[in-house]
């Protein structure tokens, strides 16, 4: 019964290590080298280093006291932007203070969409997801009114996301 009880106690040892260790807190690459899991702070010094003007704008959504629900919190940069030499606006998505997604916007949609493919792998069609490294996911979307919007994201963060509206909305 005790070498049961102790090899029950190594197992559990053993599995809670293994989940530990399974649970990435890498950073993958989004758009122009943020990496998600950067923190509003860093990703703001990034931004006053790199001489990025013009008006930019921060939305905060959370939720906290008196909801009983576990807290999170939704920040979201946005402001012009120059990616590839392309002029458009650059919108930073963060959760739990760390970035999950980047969405670049521009007019210039096809002279972006050349500039990607001389870097790598470009999504085929509007709407189709590739995951160009990591846990990168990259996609595009055509709005009505000829804007292109391209969204990398962390799927990792994007998964939590979602966990958490399963479990508690």
């Amino acid at each position: 019964m005790t070498r049961d009880i102790r090899t029950l106690s190594i197992l559990c040892v053993v599995w809670t290590l293994l989940a530990l260790g399974c649970t990435s807190t890498r950073t993958t690459p989004l758009c122009d080298g943020f990496k998600s899991s950067e923190t509003v702070k860093e990703v703001r010094n990034r931004l006053n280093q790199d001489g990025t003007n013009g008006p930019w704008r921060q939305e905060s959504k959370s939720l906290g006291p008196p909801d009983r629900r576990p807290p999170y919190q939704f920040i979201v940069l946005s402001g012009p932007f120059r990616l590839s030499n392309i002029s458009g606006s650059l919108k930073l998505t963060f959760y739990n203070d760390r970035l999950m997604s980047t969405e670049f916007s521009t007019v210039k949609g096809g002279e972006y969409l050349a500039a990607l493919r001389q870097h790598g792998k470009v999504p085929s069609a509007v709407g189709v997801v590739i995951v160009p490294s990591g846990r990168t996911r990259l996609r595009y979307y055509v709005d009505p009114g000829g804007s292109f919007r391209f969204l990398w994201s962390d799927w990792k963060l994007e998964d939590e996301w979602s966990q958490w509206i399963s479990d508690h909305a």
